[in-house]
């Protein structure tokens, strides 16, 4: 694969994600795949994410957040880093600090594990 193929489809990929959340609404009742709600019968922390994307890219906001409400933070995040990559790529963007990096990355882990374990307790998680 060469590098402008490559370099296409980094920069189509996202369109192409949103394109098949479009087209295709994950309904409520499907089966998951998730193997840690498979192994254990529960919701993980990210179970329902895809549905809430699938509700936000529509705008139907208050079902994402039902579904999962740190759906608006992925979705900065994602688009984010998207830009980033693509400024960084072309010389535009310095790298980003190791310890930014991580505190990002450390912050997210902390809201969905802190997310799931309120809605373990209320038992608002999505069903398995």
């Amino acid at each position: 694969m060469g590098t402008a193929w490559r370099d296409r489809l980094i920069v189509f990929a996202p369109f192409l994600g949103i394109l098949g959340l479009l087209v295709v609404s994950p309904p409520d009742d499907a089966p998951t795949f998730c193997p840690f709600a498979l192994c254990t019968g529960t919701a993980c922390p990210g179970c329902g994410m895809t549905r809430a994307a699938s509700s936000l890219i529509r705008g139907d906001f208050s079902a994402a957040m039902g579904m999962h409400p740190l759906i608006p933070l992925i979705a900065l995040e994602l688009a984010f880093g998207w830009v980033w990559f693509l400024l960084r790529r072309r010389g535009r963007a310095r790298q980003v600090s190791p310890r930014l990096l991580n505190a990002v990355l450390i912050g997210t882990t902390a809201a969905l594990l802190g997310v799931w374990v309120a809605r373990l307790l209320s038992g608002t998680l999505p069903p398995v």
